[in-house]
């Protein structure tokens, strides 16, 4: 007997080399990533390369109320009351200019309380008796910019230019300066870079909001990213099945972390940047002189004001506040004494029957109750009304007690 010998067939997956997961993962994220940069830039400038036109810059000092009131604050303007059909309208003088040539407009305003209906509106040479328009829309940091479009009726000359606030004005709204800019290609990629590298700011609120500004953002990172790993994932597959590799999970999964660590990191160097920056103004201080560097140091001074016109705490203050954000920090900073929150939406003014003799009212940045200096009562909006002495006035705050 002879045995018969046995030749084994080779796997032909086997006979494919198949690169080291971890590189592979890498170099497809990185022209992956690269190619959504280039799509972004090469899509999203005006035509030029290098150089592009200068933008058209507007100062908030430029603005000219047409309805509503306010006042020139520096290089500002501050809106403070709507006109009587319940709308402000800034315009300001531009010449004229190809509005294909300026897709883009970045506002700098701020408010305490921003107002939900805030409207861009302009016209142009060839339409001027139609107003065009675009609502802006408010993030954590401030407005979004706008990107115009053909669609919106951002075509030919435009002529004019205009801001239409259309709600409730419950707190001054300061405008700043106004860009539209053209940006060339080599400057969109400096500014997508520059908004990448840029702080993302806290605000003292206990939940951050990473990504919130990013939304005004040319191409957000988060955005980019994503874009990218999908790309790189799909990338994969099909090389894996043109090439006759055996897929490896770790090259999908590798791709998916390594765009989760890009952006946990910047986050990371962001914090590390707020903890230098914002530790810096209050190493060494007093607890008042804290609050004194604080972001909330006006209303804090604004308080301490009404808090030194009181008597010994705990006296009985109700608090008045159209804003819920002002009328939480302003009851911290009256603390000791025995405070009560009215804020518009969340906690309906007390009932003036059930006030008392010596009872504090104090209106900060609110308009829930009136105050008739003449006949010296204080008048809810269901026409109750209590007789008071007025006890301290600040243009933003009134302090009066219940006689």
């Amino acid at each position: 007997m002879t045995a018969k010998s046995t030749v084994a067939i080779p796997d032909e997956a086997a006979t494919v080399s198949h690169p080291r997961w971890l590189a592979a993962a890498v170099t497809l994220l990185a022209i992956a990533f690269c190619a959504v940069l280039l799509y972004a830039v090469v899509t999203m400038n005006t035509g030029a390369w290098v150089d592009g036109p200068a933008p058209i810059v507007v100062s908030g000092s430029d603005w000219i109320p047409m309805q509503g009131s306010g006042r020139r604050d520096g290089n500002g303007f501050v809106l403070e009351s709507l006109g009587v059909d319940g709308a402000a309208i800034l315009s300001a003088k531009l010449a004229p200019f190809q509005a294909k040539d300026f897709p883009r407009v970045e506002w700098t305003l701020d408010s305490a309380a921003p107002p939900s209906r805030i409207f861009f509106v302009w016209q142009t040479r060839e339409h001027p008796k139609r107003n065009y328009s675009k609502p802006l829309q408010w993030l954590v940091n401030g407005v979004a910019p706008l990107e115009l479009r053909a669609a919106d009726g951002w075509t030919g000359t435009v002529i004019g230019v205009a801001l239409v606030v259309r709600s409730d004005l419950k707190a001054p709204l300061r405008v700043g300066s106004v860009r539209l800019t053209s940006p060339s290609a080599a400057a969109l990629a400096g500014e997508i870079f520059r908004e990448w590298g840029a702080r993302i700011a806290l605000h003292g609120y206990s939940t951050a909001f990473p990504f919130d500004s990013e939304r005004g953002h040319n191409l957000p990172l988060l955005t980019a990213v994503a874009i990218a790993e999908g790309l790189a994932m799909a990338a994969y597959v099909l090389l894996a099945r043109q090439r006759g590799w055996r897929r490896d999970r770790r090259v999908l999964w590798a791709i998916f972390l390594g765009g989760w660590v890009l952006l946990d990191l910047r986050w990371q160097a962001s914090l590390w940047r707020d903890v230098v920056d914002q530790g810096l103004p209050f190493a060494g201080k007093t607890s008042e002189e804290k609050h004194r560097a604080a972001d909330d140091s006006a209303l804090f001074a604004l308080v301490e004001k009404m808090k030194a016109a009181l008597p010994a705490p705990p006296a009985r203050v109700v608090l008045f506040c159209d804003n819920t954000g002002i009328c939480s920090r302003a009851a911290f900073f009256l603390y000791p004494h025995n405070v009560y929150q009215a804020s518009e939406w969340i906690v309906t003014p007390p009932d003036p029957a059930r006030l008392r003799t010596g009872d504090y009212l104090l209106l900060v940045y609110s308009r829930m109750v009136g105050y008739d200096p003449g006949r010296h009562v204080v008048v809810w909006p269901d026409g109750g009304t209590r007789p008071v002495d007025e006890i301290a006035l600040q243009p933003e705050a009134l302090l009066l007690r219940i006689r």
